[in-house]
């Protein structure tokens, strides 16, 4: 990793602690964009619905020589000065042409097994614009101290209904679309190996895919930073829970492994 990137993203932390998302300008290199576009190929083949493409790394191949050996766990660590950084799970995201769905506006860690510091990386692999399915963000949001509730979504990714409904640690999601105007609202284009980074718990959105002719490939990787710990009794992943753990653990096992710093 070039030393003109690391201080790029150091160069980041308070936009990061302050909004918490920030975009990194070519932070793949070409020889790993290629190998992620290969292993997302892979994939698609099988014909798996949209979000249930998670968790590949655990395999043999591209993403997991991705996870393990890219760098990215310390470009994480050095955004958010953490002395480790460890491998949560990944997932890819692939709107194909015609693909109008919105993805429903929500944040992700109130899904997840864990209390703490975590951070989404998502990699663009093709161009993306507000036309092909950008993401947007509701920057300060992660600082709200909301846990908004999680749902299911369809095939696409839209909203299809509410998980743990009678859960009261759980604040319901204000319809953020018809509040747009309400609310400052950020969005990037991005080339094939920009990357998002962004906190678990900020509200964010992608807009659905209105080209005949463009794809949107993304992948996403999630890590935990100092101060994530394993909480059993948080999310709706039973598949994300480790009984090598402990509840107050810090986040790191062979099922989640270091992959920077100690």
């Amino acid at each position: 990793m070039h030393e003109k990137l690391i201080k790029n993203v150091k160069d980041l932390r308070n936009d990061y602690q302050r909004d918490g998302v920030v975009v990194i300008r070519k932070a793949l290199t070409d020889h790993w964009i290629e190998i992620l576009r290969s292993a997302i190929e892979l994939q698609v083949a099988k014909g798996i619905r949209y979000f249930a493409n998670r968790n590949m790394r655990t395999e043999p191949g591209g993403f997991q020589d991705f996870c393990l050996h890219s760098g990215i766990g310390r470009i994480v660590a050095d955004l958010v000065d953490s002395p480790f950084t460890s491998l949560v799970f990944d997932q890819m995201f692939v709107k194909e042409p015609g693909t109008k769905t919105q993805t429903g506006w929500h944040t992700d860690q109130p899904y997840w097994p864990i209390a703490g510091p975590i951070m989404s990386t998502w990699i663009a692999l093709d161009h993306v614009d507000a036309d092909n399915g950008a993401m947007e963000f509701i920057p300060g949001s992660h600082a709200w101290g909301k846990k908004y509730r999680p749902f299911l979504t369809d095939q696409n990714g839209g909203f299809k209904e509410y998980l743990n409904i009678d859960d009261p640690q759980y604040s319901d999601m204000p319809d953020f679309e018809a509040e747009r105007d309400q609310h400052r609202i950020v969005s990037w284009d991005m080339e094939p190996g920009d990357m998002l980074a962004f906190d678990g718990f900020i509200v964010h959105s992608a807009k659905g895919n209105r080209t005949s002719t463009r794809r949107r490939r993304a992948y996403a990787v999630r890590y935990a930073t100092k101060g994530a710990v394993y909480r059993p009794d948080q999310g709706v992943a039973p598949w994300l829970e480790d009984p090598a753990l402990q509840p107050g653990d810090r986040f790191v096992s062979d099922k989640f492994p270091l992959i920077y710093g100690t």
